[in-house]
């Protein structure tokens, strides 16, 4: 029974992140091509029609919610999961909860920038980056996530003479 306890204590030991977290340097061209990715997304979301549009980004939220897990921030990573589970649910009605849920990941992944392990593990600034993308997702979706190809077409004006 010792050796077993003994055994528990060091995995658990093992598991934990207790070497130091080194912070690698995010600079201005990072976060252009971050938020180029963000862009990228608007204009392949904007191929699909409403209301598919909305439930699709509703589901991506939700996975959102899971992609840290085992990243570092022990059973929080389970708690952030769930409470993106509940935004996701209510990004099936309105819009603005995919925002607010973009918004909750961004702060996540800058959790993860400065403390845990990175989205992707061998690109140390994939957080930043993912935080900067998601802030541009969620300024859209607060927008409600309009289609860009209104932007192109011409308006029509009524004039009266």
């Amino acid at each position: 029974m010792f050796f077993y306890l003994t055994l528990q204590a060091d995995i658990k030991t093992r598991n934990m992140h207790t070497h130091h977290h080194i912070i690698p340097e995010f600079t201005t061209t990072h976060a252009f091509v971050a938020a180029l990715i963000g862009l990228v997304f608007i204009i392949i979301m904007s191929f699909v029609k409403e209301p598919s549009r909305q439930k699709i980004n509703a589901i991506i939220i939700a996975g959102a919610g899971g992609v840290y897990w085992s990243g570092g921030l022990g059973v929080w990573e389970y708690i952030f999961g769930a409470v993106m589970l509940f935004v996701a649910f209510k990004a099936l009605k309105y819009y603005y909860f995919i925002g607010i849920g973009w918004l909750m990941h961004t702060g996540w992944d800058i959790m993860h920038h400065l403390y845990g392990d990175p989205i992707i593990h061998f690109a140390p600034l994939s957080s930043a980056g993912c935080a900067v993308c998601d802030a541009v997702l969620a300024i859209w979706f607060f927008f409600g996530a309009p289609t860009i190809w209104n932007v192109f077409k011409k308006q029509k004006t009524i004039t009266t003479a």
